[in-house]
């Protein structure tokens, strides 16, 4: 049975996990992304350097926003740069708190 464990939350997004099935569910307003833990980790290592500098565009309405591709090119994640730091950073503390209950249910 699947049990989820909330192990990160930065404003609108709520990383959690289940250890019975291995799934990681990263919830962003009204966009679920599920992962098995290691493609999780995979995920966060690919995306854990880039900088919303670098990706900057500008919606239609002006707003300063970067455009996530997802391995399906009609599918993409947006992002104002609040919205971006908050979702890396409960990439990061989910990916630490992954390491937690590691080593205490090792």
């Amino acid at each position: 049975m699947c049990k989820p464990t909330v192990i990160a939350r930065k404003g609108n997004i709520a990383v959690t996990q289940c250890v019975n099935c291995k799934m990681v569910n990263i919830w962003n307003k009204g966009v679920l992304i599920s992962f098995t833990f290691s493609q999780f980790s995979s995920f966060v290592e690919v995306t854990n350097d880039l900088d919303f500098d670098n990706y900057l565009e500008n919606s239609p309405d002006g707003v300063e926003i970067v455009v996530l591709a997802t391995p399906y090119p009609d599918i993409s994640l947006v992002f104002t740069r609040e919205e971006w730091y908050n979702f890396f950073s409960a990439l990061a503390e989910a990916t630490y708190m992954q390491e937690i209950y590691r080593m205490v249910h090792s």
